[in-house]
C-alpha cells in the first residue's frame, strides 16, 4: 500500500469516532501547527441546502477576478482531495500525506474526528500556499462545527430547513440558531432564506453580535427568460453590479437562488471590506464568467448534472432538496422519469419516499455502500405506500443497469437521494458510458 492510500486509510478510520460537536479539538490541532487559520482571509458558508453550490459560485467569481482562491467543501464524490482546492486544483496527494504525518500524534492525543483532522489539514495547506481568500463550507450545523474557528469577512447562510434534527434540533428556530452560530461580531451576514422564523432568529443573533443581516432575496433582483434547451438567460442586479446575459453553469431552478445569495455576498464583500485592493477586479464581466464557469473552475459535480443524453444526477439528500429537484424536473416537463433512489437511514426518508413516488414513473430502490444507508427493501416498502410499484435493485450499479432496461425511448433517468449514491453512480456510469 502506497503512502497516499495509507493516509486515506488512517483518515477514513477516524470516521469510527463519529461526530463531535465543539471547538476544543480543532483549536488544539490548529494550535499544534501554528494556527494557520489566522493566516488567510475567509468567507464562511453554512446552511441546510445549497451551501456547496453557493460556496463554489463565490469561489469561481473570485478566481475569475484574479484572487488566489481556496475552496473547502464536503463531502467529496470521487477523490478525497476534491474537498481541498486552490484555484480549482485539488490538493496534491503528497502534501496530504505530509500534513497527515505531522498532525497524526496530535490527532491521536485529542482523539480527533475525521472532519476535525481534515479541516486542520485544509487550513494548513491554504496558509502554506498564501491564498488571498478561502471560501469555506461548514460541515454539520455551524455554531459547534470545526470550521467555526474562522474570523470571516462575511458570513453566508443559505436556506435553512429540517435536516440532521437529531443533532441540530427539531424546530426551525433551533436549527437556524445552530446555523447562525457562524455569525461573528461586526461581520455582515448574508442569508438566502425567506422563511420568517429563520430570518427572525438570525436577526436576533445579528443584533447580539452587532452584525448586519442582508437578505439576498431583497438585495438582488433577478430577471429570467427562457434561452432554449436547459438554460435560462438571466440578469442579476445588486447594489454594485448589473450582470446580464448569464447562462448559469449550474442547472436547476434552485441554483438561481444560490447565485443570488452568492452575488449578494460578493456585493457586501466589496462594499464592506477594508481590503478593497484585493477585490478591485471584481466586475460585471468576472461575475458573469464565474457563474458560467463554476463547474470548470471548482470541479463541482452532482448538482442536477447531466451525463450523456439520459442521466441526471443530483445529490438532493433531504426533503427540501428533493422538492427543489422535483420543481426543476417539472419546469422542464420531465414528469415521466425513472428514478434510482437511495437514502441514509438517519434522514426523513418517509417524506422523501413520498416525493420520489410522485415525481417518478418508475422507482428503482438502491442502497449505497455505507453503514448509514437505508436498505433498498425498506425503500421499496415506503414507495409502495405511495401507490407505486418499485423495483428492488440492491446496489447502485445494479440499479443503473435496471434503469437502462426499464426506461423507454427518451425517458430521463434521475439518480438521487444521497451524495453516496451519486458518487457510486458517477463511477459506474463513467465505466459503462453515459449514452
Amino acid at each position: 500500500m502506497n503512502a497516499y492510500n495509507e493516509t486515506l486509510r488512517f483518515l477514513y478510520g477516524l470516521q469510527s469516532r463519529g461526530m463531535k460537536f465543539g471547538l476544543r479539538n480543532i483549536k488544539a490541532l490548529l494550535k499544534s501547527v501554528g494556527n494557520p487559520e489566522k493566516e488567510f482571509q475567509s468567507i464562511h458558508v453554512a446552511g441546510t441546502n445549497g451551501k456547496g453550490s453557493t460556496a463554489s459560485l463565490i469561489a469561481s467569481v473570485l478566481m475569475e477576478s484574479g484572487c488566489n482562491t481556496a475552496l473547502y467543501t464536503s463531502p467529496h464524490l470521487i477523490n478525497f482531495t476534491e474537498r481541498i482546492r486552490i484555484n480549482g486544483i485539488e490538493m496534491p496527494e503528497q502534501r496530504l500525506v505530509q500534513y497527515a504525518r505531522i498532525l497524526r500524534p496530535m490527532i491521536e492525543q485529542v482523539n480527533a474526528t475525521f472532519f476535525e483532522a481534515t479541516t486542520c489539514i485544509a487550513f494548513q495547506y491554504f496558509a502554506e500556499r498564501r491564498v488571498d481568500i478561502a471560501v469555506v463550507e461548514a460541515g454539520l450545523g455551524g455554531r459547534l462545527d470545526s470550521t467555526n474557528v474562522l474570523s470571516p469577512l462575511v458570513s453566508v447562510i443559505t436556506g435553512v430547513s429540517f435536516d440532521h434534527t437529531k443533532y441540530l434540533g427539531t424546530t426551525l428556530h433551533k436549527i437556524a440558531r445552530e446555523k447562525g452560530g457562524i455569525i461573528k461580531p461586526h461581520t455582515p451576514c448574508v442569508t438566502g432564506s425567506t422563511n420568517p422564523e429563520v430570518i427572525a432568529t438570525l436577526r436576533r443573533i445579528c443584533a447580539r453580535e452587532n452584525a448586519r443581516l442582508i437578505l439576498s432575496s431583497k438585495d438582488v433582483k433577478v430577471v429570467r427568460r427562457q434561452a432554449g434547451g436547459w438554460h435560462w438567460n438571466l440578469r442579476f442586479q445588486s447594489r454594485l453590479f448589473s450582470v446580464s446575459n448569464v447562462r448559469l453553469g449550474l442547472l436547476g431552478d434552485h441554483q438561481i437562488r444560490n447565485a443570488s445569495t452568492a452575488l449578494s455576498a460578493i456585493d457586501v464583500l466589496v462594499r464592506a471590506t477594508a481590503n478593497a485592493k484585493l477585490f478591485s477586479k471584481i466586475s460585471n464581466a468576472t461575475i458573469r464568467e464565474g457563474f458560467e464557469r463554476v463547474r470548470t473552475n471548482t470541479g463541482l459535480r452532482g448538482r442536477f448534472e447531466r451525463m450523456g443524453s439520459r442521466f441526471i444526477l443530483d445529490v438532493a439528500h433531504n426533503v427540501d432538496g428533493l422538492k427543489s429537484l422535483e420543481q426543476s424536473l417539472f419546469s422542464r416537463r420531465f414528469q415521466r422519469c425513472v428514478v434510482v433512489f437511495g437514502v441514509m437511514k438517519d434522514k426523513q426518508y418517509r417524506e422523501m419516499c413520498e416525493i420520489v413516488g410522485r415525481m417518478a414513473e418508475q422507482v428503482i430502490a438502491v442502497r449505497a455502500r455505507n453503514d448509514r444507508a437505508l436498505s433498498s427493501s425498506m425503500i421499496v416498502k415506503e414507495i409502495r405506500g405511495t401507490g407505486r410499484n418499485p423495483i428492488n435493485a440492491g446496489s447502485v450499479q445494479k440499479g443503473i443497469a435496471e434503469s437502462i432496461r426499464t426506461a423507454r425511448g427518451r425517458t430521463k433517468i434521475v439518480i438521487t437521494g444521497s451524495h453516496y449514491v451519486v458518487a457510486e453512480a458517477l463511477k459506474a456510469i463513467s465505466t459503462r458510458g453515459s449514452s
